[in-house]
């Protein structure tokens, strides 16, 4: 059989296995289509033939509308370090509701929110909140650009900051994705991340018109591919001796450490944005930094940069933020820290038994596998060499098997978990990968071996 017919026949029986096992998943996308565009209504959460429909969430358990159970190793795309229906955070909303969900004025617990904040974070003097990562993002970059008086930003290829239309520019192997004004490339520079020499060159060659160098603490959505040899210090030092800001994106990594990807990899930077994690499961951001450049937020400055937002630090939001990061303790992290480092090597050893060639990067409680022979640095090396087909095919073999891992590869790892779910996740995937490995011998041979 040709590699083409092969592959066909193998997605028709592992699709016709999962649309068995989500019928109804089916249906209520297919009725959703009438008024979603194609019943999707966020790009993460979509995959072929259609993604399965969740009826709730416990713990490290989720439950689909057919009732299937699945372990949740997504936690909503990293975000639900403490799982799902945290029953602290579950009992701050529900005293909190009945005083007022949101309010056109301050709430003494913000404050209270940002002092944990600043207490977990050294580099964070000065703290502002917002609704999302995008947001955090979006307001970072004009702090940087109001303090400096500069336009230009410097990105890293494949590092995601949200859907802000500046970060969403480039990833260095892609076109101007469709809706951005061209105007947007003029004013962003893209180099690859973990190289210091290139970085260094843009930086200097364009100190002049560069406001701010910003990173992801750990490169997320191109595959928790860790920064290396102290390559988000390099980058602090360089930028400080040429006038340009740094900033890190915690929005992921800070779930690594109590102060983030920062504190572990001893970096200091101007500012900070932070999001999915601090909000116990509701959608908030914060960004910070130095008490300088923050100053220019201060509403008492004679012209200060703009920041508002209806929803930004709702009583509600602010209180699941406090609860979750009380939960959020050092030795916390540090044990689901130690499960993702279990995983990781004992992924390697089923692929090591199947002899079957990938990469497993990440930190801590995030991991990935990468369907590539090539060791994974860049996100430009994930990206090309990266057999996207196996990719798809393991992934919904994983869910049909009740293992609901992120779509690209990863599995994050909750407080609600031990060693029972990560033997569960490694036997899951060594019965996937064997099931796979006949496609993969023909349709990516430099896989085997």
């Amino acid at each position: 059989m040709s590699e083409k017919g092969l592959m066909a026949k193998y997605s028709l029986e592992i699709e016709e296995t999962y649309r068995q096992r989500t019928r109804k998943s089916r249906e209520v996308i297919a009725s959703a289509a009438k008024y979603v565009p194609d019943g999707d209504y966020r790009v993460s959460i979509w995959f072929e033939p259609y993604p399965t429909v969740m009826a709730r969430g416990d713990g490290c358990h989720l439950y689909d509308v057919d009732d299937n159970d699945y372990l949740d190793f997504s936690n909503n795309w990293t975000s639900m370090v403490l799982g799902n229906n945290h029953p602290k955070v579950v009992e701050t909303i529900q005293q909190q509701a009945p005083m007022g969900s949101a309010m056109s004025a301050p709430h003494t617990s913000a404050y209270e929110w940002a002092k944990m904040i600043c207490d977990r974070i050294p580099s964070v003097e000065k703290v502002r909140f917002c609704t999302s990562g995008t947001e955090a993002v979006m307001f970072a970059v004009r702090a940087a650009r109001a303090f400096t008086g500069k336009d230009k930003i410097l990105k890293m290829e494949g590092n995601y900051h949200g859907s802000y239309d500046p970060m969403e520019m480039t990833v260095g192997w892609r076109k101007l994705p469709v809706g951005l004004p061209k105007s947007v490339e003029e004013d962003v520079l893209v180099t690859p991340f973990n190289d210091k020499e290139a970085a260094e060159r843009i930086i200097t060659e364009n100190k002049d018109e560069l406001a701010a160098v910003i990173v992801e603490g750990i490169l997320g959505a191109a595959g928790m591919i860790p920064p290396e040899d102290d390559y988000l210090k390099h980058l602090q030092d360089v930028a400080g001796q040429n006038d340009v800001l740094l900033i890190i994106d915690e929005v992921i990594s800070f779930r690594l450490a109590t102060g983030g990807a920062q504190d572990i990899f001893n970096v200091s930077p101007d500012l900070t944005v932070l999001g999915k994690t601090i909000g116990g499961g509701l959608p908030t951001g914060a960004f910070g930094g130095r008490e300088d450049v923050m100053a220019v937020y201060s509403p008492r400055q004679k012209r200060p940069a703009h920041h508002a937002g209806t929803f930004v630090a709702t009583p509600i939001a602010v209180m699941a933020g406090i609860a979750s990061l009380k939960e959020m303790t050092a030795e916390t992290l540090d044990r689901i820290n130690r499960l993702g480092w279990s995983l990781a090597e004992r992924l390697r050893g089923v692929l090591d038994d199947l002899k079957i060639k990938a990469q497993i990067k990440g930190y801590g409680s995030l991991q990935q596998i990468h369907f590539t022979p090539e060791p994974v640095t860049t996100a430009s090396t994930a990206y090309f060499t990266m057999n996207r087909d196996v990719l798809r095919l393991f992934h919904l073999v994983m869910m049909n098997k009740g293992l609901f891992i992120g779509s690209r590869g990863f599995f994050s790892i909750t407080t609600p978990m031990s060693e029972v779910e990560i033997d569960k996740a490694i036997e899951a995937t060594g019965e996937s990968l064997a099931e796979l490995k006949p496609l993969i011998q023909e349709i990516a041979p430099q896989l085997i071996g």
